[in-house]
């Protein structure tokens, strides 16, 4: 046995302070008994270093260690290893084999395998073996022999393996068996705590925790990013300076990447994973279409069977995306490389992304290859669309990369910006971007384009001038505002037809013309209407809610509100000021049920939207809604404050519509000690004033009174048993009473009441 073989028989030594990974340790002592124990990562992950504690933490596992190099392709090396190994822990073992071994003239893996196998089958006690750097080994004789081994393995022999990329042993086989146990690199990502021990207590940097935590998301927990940054950091004077700039171009990541990983890739890998570095994610099409080439998809799935810091972004493994401080490496040596080359690969990712759909990233990528105008002309077509999906931030910060004067000159631009304003909650950006549009020129190269344009631009004004009117509460201007751009619409695109229609509908409701308010809403989310345009769904059915509820049709409220939260919900519009009418409605469903907990939750976050949004109608009505709800619930010092937030809302609107009476209503309920009588007409008393109770509501009531259980209500009403509840919570609302026995009493009050007001 020689020197070089015996240093390769025991793990490296451990350096002082190193970090101990317990509950990594603890996993693996877990899998104690398993046949086969796979742990895969890239380069510097920390493998060998956490098989060396383990190794050295087990006090009843006895395991043994063989360090693999590149020699070891050798059969006779190979094998003289891992029996050299096993001998280390039972002596004996092995020798006999191994002379069987070199002079087998079969080539079979089971003939030359038999032998070993036999011999470990001897052995007294379990021994584990750990197969350190497996990924050197590339012959394909001892791949061959190694899987028959796995697959024949005795019960005395335990068997880790540790490698960079994925071996050729029968996994799947072992998976579907449960005799496999599987660490991989995202495991092996260092914790935040693991980081502050490396940081602090093993390079002593005393760093506080915002910049270990900096630091941990810049290297993506990988062990060596850190060791190595943290080593960087040694003397530094302003280390928060050095994390906020530390990326793959840092000298001593650089050198460390270049020779681990990059060094040992045939020129056509390097080719491809330089040039596709300027990408966030890719796909094979994508990497085809950057380097002009084919083929890419079959050496992703190489790269990632080979563990070279790539991370599968799906489960059908069509998306990747490199560690970043892999990718900020090769897009430092590409520029080193191939200097001005990158602007040319964005143009082309840009026109891949145009035609496949994906918007968002041609325009990034058209910004990133200096593509100004191309960028220009593809958030003026697709930016409606894009903050319909609830993308306004995204698009903001890609106007926020051109030029200013590229956004002046273009009134497109400056009602994008406006449009903006509007739904982040910038009502004078809506304003001061509405008059810049008016003055600036529409784009077009012919004088019909501009033409056109013009048309579109002051469609689309129209909208916006509504929208303003109503954020800043003046509904008088807003109605004027509305029904202009409903008629400019009426032979434009869907979308600002459903936007414009939406506009009316919100306008009517806030003036309490509620069968009007529905005709036109429901022409935006009707039964039998597809949805144009998400944001003016969301607003419309969010109305229809808040009218069925003022009707007592609760069924239909639940069911507007469901599909205009689910609608907001999937497609990421919760953040909008306009949801806050579905939300109102929601923690008024909620109280109504004698659920105040809930409501109160709802109502203060439908409160932080409309605020968010600066919108003052909606602020208004959720402060007016909070104030019921804390005076339902016996805090009427809080339902004071509510009110007196909720009037001056109100009084900084130029006409705030129904809000006025809605706020005398709340004041009156709050200073309520009891409840005021109501009359509550039997069947044949006709109608009851629209302020108090419905017709059926009345009814419920009385029948409850007259003893009726709610299963004898629903029979007598032809209605279901649910529909008899909601009316009944409604009634309860509305009379301020908690339960059946409060409203009995309170209607047998009433009707005395007024027995004696009509006899006297």
């Amino acid at each position: 046995m020689t020197v070089t073989l015996w240093g390769r028989l025991r793990p490296p030594v451990a350096f002082h302070g190193s970090v101990a990974r317990q509950p990594l340790l603890d996993q693996l002592a877990g899998y104690a008994s398993a046949k086969l124990v796979l742990v895969v990562a890239p380069a510097g992950w920390g493998k060998t270093w956490l098989l060396r504690d383990w190794c050295r933490a087990g006090e009843k596992l006895r395991t043994t260690w063989l360090s693999v190099d590149q020699g070891d392709n050798d059969p006779a090396q190979f094998w003289a290893g891992v029996v050299a190994a096993v001998d280390g822990v039972s002596p004996g073992i092995g020798a006999a084999a191994l002379q069987a071994l070199q002079a087998a003239r079969a080539k079979t893996p089971d003939a030359l395998m038999r032998p070993v196998i036999n011999d470990l089958a001897r052995m007294p006690e379990r021994v584990t073996l750990v197969l350190d750097d497996f990924h050197l080994i590339t012959n394909a004789e001892i791949l061959e022999g190694v899987a028959y081994l796995v697959q024949h393995l005795p019960p005395t022999l335990g068997l880790v393996v540790a490698s960079r990329s994925q071996p050729s042993l029968p996994l799947a086989r072992l998976r579907a068996g449960g005799e496999l146990a599987e660490i991989r690199a995202d495991d092996l990502r260092f914790s935040e705590g693991e980081t502050r021990d490396l940081l602090n207590g093993t390079l002593g940097l005393a760093l506080p925790p915002e910049d270990i935590h900096a630091l941990l998301e810049r290297t993506e927990g990988w062990a060596a990013g850190l060791y190595l940054a943290g080593l960087s950091l040694r003397g530094h004077k302003d280390p928060a300076r050095f994390i906020r700039g530390f990326g793959g171009d840092d000298r001593q990541i650089a050198d460390y990447l270049s020779a681990e990983v990059l060094s040992g890739q045939t020129a056509e890998v390097r080719t491809l994973l330089l040039r596709t570095s300027v990408l966030d994610r890719f796909s094979g099409p994508l990497c085809d279409a950057i380097t002009d080439g084919s083929g890419s998809q079959s050496v992703l799935e190489e790269l990632e069977r080979s563990q070279l810091f790539l991370e599968p972004l799906d489960t059908t493994r069509n998306w990747y995306r490199y560690h970043r401080l892999f990718a900020e490496l090769l897009r430092h040596e590409l520029h080193r490389s191939e200097p001005g080359l990158a602007p040319l690969l964005h143009q082309r990712a840009s026109a891949w992304h145009r035609q496949n759909g994906s918007i968002g990233e041609a325009i990034d990528h058209a910004v990133m290859a200096s593509d100004l105008d191309g960028a220009r002309e593809l958030i003026a077509g697709h930016s409606t669309t894009l903050i319909d999906q609830g993308l306004a931030v995204d698009v903001e910060s890609w106007l926020d990369r051109l030029p200013r004067e590229m956004i002046i000159e273009d009134a497109r631009m400056c009602l994008i910006r406006g449009s903006l304003g509007r739904h982040l909650g910038r009502p004078d950006d809506v304003k001061s971007w509405l008059a810049a549009a008016q003055a600036a020129e529409p784009q077009g190269r012919s004088t019909e384009e501009s033409a056109a344009r013009a048309a579109s631009i002051e469609s689309a004004a129209s909208v916006l001038w509504a929208d303003y009117y109503h954020l800043v509460g003046d509904l008088a201007s807003a109605e004027a505002a509305s029904r202009w751009a409903a008629e400019v619409e009426a032979a434009g695109t869907a979308q600002l037809q459903a936007e414009a229609l939406a506009a009316v509908g919100a306008n009517l409701f806030w003036r309490a013309q509620d069968a009007e308010a529905r005709m036109v809403l429901e022409q935006v989310a009707g039964p039998t209407r597809s949805l144009a345009s998400n944001l003016a769904s969301v607003r419309a059915l969010s109305y229809l809610a808040a009218i069925s509820a003022r009707a007592g049709d609760l069924e239909a409220c639940e069911r507007h509100v469901h599909m205009a939260t689910d609608l907001a919900s999937r497609h990421s519009l919760g953040e909008y000021w306009i949801t806050t009418t579905a939300m109102v409605t929601s923690a008024e469903l909620s109280a109504a049920r004698g659920e105040l907990t809930e409501a109160e939750t709802t109502a203060l976050a439908a409160l932080e939207c409309a605020r968010r949004g600066h919108a003052r109608l909606e602020t208004a009505s959720a402060l007016l809604c909070l104030a019921k709800i804390r005076s339902r619930a016996g805090y009427a010092d809080d339902a004071k404050v509510r009110l007196g937030q909720a009037s001056d809302v109100i009084g900084r609107c130029a006409a705030p519509g129904i809000l006025t009476e809605l706020l005398t209503e709340a004041e009156r309920l709050a200073g309520r000690h009891v409840p005021a009588p109501i009359s509550v007409p039997a069947q044949r008393s006709g109608a009851l004033p629209p302020d108090t109770l419905t017709r059926r509501e009345a009814q419920v009531l009385e029948l409850l009174a007259a003893g009726r259980t709610n299963n004898e209500i629903a029979v007598q009403l032809v209605v279901s048993i649910h529909t008899v509840e909601r009316h009944l919570q409604n009634a309860y609302r509305k009379i301020g009473v908690r339960n059946r026995a409060d409203a009995a009493a309170y209607i047998v009050r009433t009707e005395l009441q007024r027995s004696e007001s009509g006899s006297s």
